[in-house]
């Protein structure tokens, strides 16, 4: 039927499994009904499509990442200010700190080398507190994935509580990403 339609199925990275009942060791069933499809023109536009299969978070089906790859950009790196440092315990006084430096001279040339600081100060900041948010999401998937894959092999709770901690990590750090995306989009 999906070829009559003239679609393909995507290969795909990660567990084999998408879905779950969510219930305990001895009534679980898994499943795979989450897949992406593409067609022919799709595929010649978009050749280098990729599909993976997160780790299940929060829910009993697992994400799908669809990645899609035809160009790499190099550009010029500017400073962004990211909302979701504000969420941080150690972001105001960084700030503060920064800020409160004393510097002499006229009033915008303070203020313009107060604002180079606080950039460069807040740039190295978020790279010490959370390093790359991107590739830390990657990590995370990659400690997690083999954790729920065996979780699905055995079934055990002790390697369901196993999982906690690092998705509790996986999912703070798919927060800041999220907020990160979201930001871009606005």
């Amino acid at each position: 039927m999906i070829e009559q339609c003239g679609l393909i199925d995507l290969d795909y990275h990660g567990t084999f499994f998408t879905c779950s009942n969510g219930r305990g060791p001895d009534n679980v069933v898994w499943k795979r009904l989450d897949r992406a499809m593409i067609n022919d023109n799709w595929l010649s536009r978009m050749p280098l499509t990729t599909v993976t299969h997160l780790p299940f978070v929060s829910s009993n089906h697992c994400p799908l990442l669809l990645e899609m790859t035809d160009r790499q950009y190099t550009s010029t790196k500017y400073f962004k200010f990211l909302h979701c440092w504000v969420n941080n315990k150690n972001f105001i006084d960084t700030v503060r700190l920064c800020w409160d430096r004393d510097i002499q001279g006229h009033p915008m040339w303070v203020f313009h080398q107060k604002m180079k600081r606080f950039s460069s100060t807040l740039s190295k900041w978020s790279e010490i507190e959370f390093g790359d948010i991107f590739a830390r999401v990657k990590d995370f998937e990659e400690v997690v994935r083999p954790a729920v894959e065996k979780y699905i092999q055995t079934n055990s709770d002790q390697d369901r509580s196993s999982l906690h901690d690092p998705n509790a990590e996986y999912i703070k750090f798919l927060k800041l990403e999220g907020s990160i995306l979201k930001q871009q989009t606005q």
